[in-house]
């Protein structure tokens, strides 16, 4: 056992060498008991406890790996997911706040059933409540006209091959690993997730996506891409009282809609009736053959051409058109719904920092069955959560934007303390008191070296592109134009 922890055997000795070395070691060495680490600090304070009382199960843990402990043990192997389970172990074993420790290391196999035993409940609990916290609870005010700009989409994670995952979640091919997908909402000024819902590869993005429509709510402003929108879908999402800058495809029978007035701005109010084909596509997804026809409902269509221009003389223009329940063209021009459906790529940034800085690129879950591999992606998203909010208060302590400070190096900052945060085997105390911990290491974050503001670039979409091409400065010329939709006729027989 090391040294600076109590056993039962060794309790006497160790208390009287405790006394002998004075009260204020006594009375730090008290302190240091009820202290928790830095993880625990940049979650909140018994949030651990709050999410292991919410989730479901009563299962029975050893007195080392107890539920918490489990917990802490899935929080470190996601903080590094490129360690195996004996380095994760020693790691969380090292850290404070810990009244109980084993007078011998649980082995690797000890934590994988640890982990089936907690599941994955407890661990998207966690993930929830953390994710509750508001950017304006941060201090960050920035709003666009009064709306928090929020986003959704989709990507996938590897997998394991084996035989019980490939059944669960599917690939997008024979030879292809198993592949889980994850559909997100994410706060667009932190790149923090308000919601995810992870599944299988076949059970599609758009299915996933219905399930965050709980996450929608008034006061926000959400973009979406050309992927998910339907009519029903879009009706669901505005239900919620959240408004929508939804882009839809650019074919002629893709969107459900006729222009009623083309407005001064040049966007368009349009009617949305769903058709019969759209009647009975729907009864038959839902099975319920008595469904009635979806209302029809007034929205507006912004239709712009983006040009795509660089320096070496690449150019590329791109049709985009995008349906809103913002129907106030002299508050909202069309340009500015333009310019904010751009804003949606910082999802994309977000999945990138998920699954090349948070998880690495290229490494597939460690998760050995599909309760364990969705219990692992809950934790790469809070860890990913934990790093964007830690970004965020170092934003408003520095004054700047949030999205200027480098992700990477904050993340490796917050890996680096929760190594240092450790207790010395000699004396078990820290060299840093637990109040100054995430205080000093926000400074540090907010002292990183900042990205250049304003600065635009593009390079290819492919890895062929990427190989062959330069990533290059870009400058981008929007023009709002007219769609191309056929004019409504509200005579009775239409």
């Amino acid at each position: 056992m090391p040294r600076g922890l109590l056993s039962a055997s060794s309790v006497p000795d160790e208390l009287a060498a405790r006394v002998a070395a004075g009260p204020g070691f006594w009375a730090g060495w008290l302190d240091e008991l009820d202290r928790g680490g830095l993880l625990e600090e940049l979650l909140g304070r018994d949030v651990i406890e709050r999410a292991l009382e919410e989730a479901p199960g009563a299962h029975r843990y050893d007195s080392a790996l107890n539920a918490k402990m489990t917990m802490v043990c899935v929080l470190v192997a996601c903080l590094f997911p490129g360690e195996g389970y004996d380095r994760v172990l020693a790691r969380a074993f090292g850290l404070p706040g810990l009244r109980f420790r084993p007078g011998k290391a649980p082995t690797a196999s000890a934590l994988s059933q640890a982990r089936e035993r907690l599941g994955e409940h407890a661990v998207r609990r966690l993930f929830e409540i953390d994710a509750e916290t508001g950017d304006a609870e941060l201090g960050l005010t920035a709003l666009w006209h009064g709306l928090e700009v929020t986003a959704i989409d989709g990507t996938t994670m590897e997998l394991d091959r084996s035989d019980a995952l490939a059944c669960e979640f599917g690939s997008s091919s024979d030879a292809g690993r198993p592949l889980l997908r994850i559909v997100g909402h994410v706060r667009v000024a932190t790149r923090r997730w308000i919601a995810a819902e992870p599944g299988s590869y076949h059970q599609g993005e758009n299915e996933l996506a219905d399930r965050l429509l709980g996450s929608f709510r008034s006061g926000i402003v959400n973009l979406a891409d050309r992927g998910f929108p339907s009519m029903e879908r879009y009706l669901a999402a505005a239900g919620t009282g959240a408004d929508l800058v939804w882009r839809w495809k650019n074919g002629k029978n893709s969107l459900p809609a006729k222009t009623l007035e083309v407005l001064p701005d040049g966007s368009e109010l349009v009617v949305m009736r769903e058709s019969d084909g759209m009647l009975a596509r729907r009864r038959q997804a839902s099975r319920n053959h008595a469904a009635p026809r979806l209302p029809d409902t007034v929205a507006r269509l912004v239709t712009f051409t983006v040009l795509t221009q660089t320096p070496g003389g690449r150019r590329k223009a791109t049709r985009v058109r995008v349906l809103t329940t913002l129907l106030d063209h002299k508050e909202l021009p069309a340009r500015e719904i333009a310019e904010l459906y751009a804003q949606r790529w910082q999802i994309e940034i977000a999945f990138l920092h998920l699954k090349a800085t948070v998880r690495g690129s290229r490494r597939e879950l460690r998760g050995q069955s599909p309760a364990l591999a969705r219990q692992e992606a809950w934790g790469l998203l809070l860890v990913h959560n934990i790093t964007a909010t830690a970004v965020a208060r170092a934003a408003v302590r520095a004054g700047t934007d949030p999205k200027l400070i480098p992700f990477a190096p904050a993340l490796a900052l917050i890996r680096d303390r929760v190594t240092a945060d450790a207790c010395c085997p000699h004396c078990g105390l820290r060299p840093v008191p637990a109040k100054d911990q995430a205080s000093v290491m926000i400074d540090d974050i907010a002292r990183l070296p900042r990205h250049r503001p304003g600065r635009q670039r593009t390079s290819g979409r492919t890895a062929a592109e990427r190989r062959n091409g330069r990533t290059e400065n870009v400058t981008y010329t929007i023009t709002i134009e007219e769609s191309n939709l056929p004019e409504w006729d509200s005579s009775p027989n239409t």
